[in-house]
């Protein structure tokens, strides 16, 4: 079947994804079609002559998914799909519709996938299986993340984001193509005997979507849905959108690294509250967690220090997943210690491990990064050997550091120690990478590594010398926000003497994976860009 040479969309529909995050298409599949794939769906057995997720899939599709990408982003013309049957439930209880959106570690860019599809095959009517959706959520959602990017999973349901829901009522061939944080969810049928029957598709263009400082006339229609700075200048709301300072004192610190933390020891770093918040020790005194706020990513200004008392600190890690910010702090003693905080202000410990070097906390989304391991989850780089970080998980931070369930996770090389861990997904649901300090018996200092497990919680290998540009090592590295296999991150590396704080990034596609400094505004605003700050 050939691509026909005029638009499918026209205007309106473009706008209409833009605005309300999805876009229906009528009569996209012929009748004939669409019979003989039920038909075949219903079938006891495979029809060898038939795919239905193929003849549904017509050139229609991939020409509304190509209008959607513009020309710059080509795309896998695949036909597959899954059937997201939905049989009679006549028993069942009609439960009220709450938003979610799709991925174990939803990203402001696409990550995986941009648009996904349903292919309808079969009428809906209401309480007859429909697919419910929120319209606008996607905008909505970005104005909560552009106050905390790590937030989406508890922002997704929270009605003041994903506003009302509506039930969309097909008919046999509509296409109802959505953005990758559009706000939805399933429901079951109640009313109709016949199943439902709809095929889920996701696509992604073969780049990554990186609209950058195009003009906006330049877009097309998946950079616009993907730009802040579009979105905010288009609907007039404010998400963020900061380009990096162009003074001669702000060039200063990012070629030579911000000299304001002193002798810092160890350090952590989150997005939070609309700013990065970086908290901070130093070797002069170990015991004092200080506070600092960047709104701008260059210049930091002191809030004061958190409440705790726990002694000497030697290792600070923040994690978020959800509203509350997580913090965990290991002391001189070996005890680390985890707190939790709705405003980075109070904080209220959860558990406690004993004998750590460094513990770190991560969310494993259960069946994704690891088949084993789910949950909230610690690893823990043991006092009796440091050459290992051992996974604990459970369904709340106090049963993961019991350690009831646990895992060896993370191996160094013979010889060497793991000072400092991070973990964090780098593209889509399951791939994820360690990223570790590792220090050779009898040196002093570390060097950073790597690791790009199968399973988060099961070691497949030993960590390996991640590649970086520049002469001087860098440690203490934090992830500040991530795009399509890539991390906009922080790092700690020696000039003359003192620690200074730096920013970069990996790209996780090169080879071999290596860390670069941002050493000017155009690198920073382009790295911002990747993770959907511009």
């Amino acid at each position: 079947m050939p691509i026909p040479d005029e638009n499918v969309l026209s205007p309106e529909d473009h706008e209409h994804f833009l605005t309300q995050g999805y876009l229906v298409v009528r009569d996209m599949v012929p009748p004939e079609i669409l019979a003989k794939a039920v038909a075949a769906l219903e079938a006891e057995g495979s029809d060898p002559d038939l795919d239905p997720a193929a003849a549904c899939t017509t050139d229609k599709v991939h020409q509304v998914i190509s209008e959607l990408f513009g020309a710059q982003y080509s795309f896998e013309k695949k036909r597959s799909g899954n059937d997201m049957k939905r049989p009679h439930q006549p028993g069942v209880q009609w439960r009220a519709p709450v938003a979610h959106v799709d991925d174990a570690y939803p990203t402001l860019m696409p990550n995986g996938w941009a648009v996904g599809t349903f292919i309808f095959l079969t009428p809906v009517q209401s309480r007859g299986g429909a697919f419910i959706y929120f319209s606008g959520s996607p905008l909505r959602y970005r104005q909560g993340m552009a106050q905390s990017f790590h937030s989406i999973k508890e922002l997704a349901p929270a009605v003041a984001y994903s506003g009302p829901s509506a039930e969309f009522l097909a008919e046999p061939g509509d296409v109802l193509f959505f953005h990758h944080l559009m706000g939805h969810t399933g429901s079951d049928n109640l009313v109709d005997p016949l199943t439902r029957h709809a095929l889920l598709t996701r696509w992604v263009p073969r780049e990554r979507i990186v609209p950058g400082d195009k003009l906006f006339a330049q877009m097309s229609t998946i950079e616009k849905a993907n730009s802040a700075r579009y979105l905010q200048h288009h609907f007039a709301v404010d998400l963020q959108v900061r380009n990096t300072p162009t003074d001669v004192e702000s060039g200063v610190i990012l070629r030579d690294g911000f000299a304001g933390l002193g002798a810092v020891q160890t350090y952590a770093l989150l997005h939070f509250n609309g700013a990065a918040q970086l908290i901070y020790t130093t070797t002069e005194d170990p015991a004092l967690v200080r506070h600092l706020c960047s709104e701008d990513l260059v210049r930091w200004r002191e809030v004061g220090s958190l409440p705790m008392n726990d002694g000497a600190i030697c290792s600070l890690h923040l994690h978020q997943y959800g509203f509350a910010a997580v913090l965990a702090l290991t002391n001189e003693e070996g005890v680390a210690r985890v707190y939790s905080s709705d405003d980075f202000a109070a904080w209220h410990m959860m558990c406690e491990v004993q004998h750590s070097e460094a513990t770190t906390p991560w969310f494993i989304y259960a069946k994704y990064p690891s088949k084993i391991a789910g949950g909230q989850a610690l690893y823990v780089v043991p006092e009796a050997n440091a050459s290992q970080a051992w996974c604990r998980w459970g369904e709340d931070w106090a049963v993961a550091a019991e350690g009831a369930e646990e895992s060896l996770a993370v191996q160094a090389p013979a010889g060497c120690f793991i000072k400092d861990l991070v973990v964090a997904a780098y593209f889509s649901d399951r791939q994820c990478a360690f990223v570790a300090d590792v220090q050779e018996e009898g040196r002093s200092t570390t060097k950073p590594y790597y690791l790009l497990p199968e399973d988060v919680a099961v070691a497949d290998g030993e960590l390996q010398p991640l590649a970086y540009v520049g002469a001087a090592p860098l440690h203490h590295i934090r992830i500040f926000n991530r795009g399509p296999s890539y991390w906009l991150l922080t790092f700690l590396r020696d000039c003359g003497g003192q620690e200074r704080l730096f920013w970069g990034c990996i790209d996780w596609e090169a080879s071999p994976p290596t860390l670069r400094p941002l050493p000017d505004a155009e690198a920073f605003d382009r790295a911002k860009s990747v993770v959907g700050l511009i």
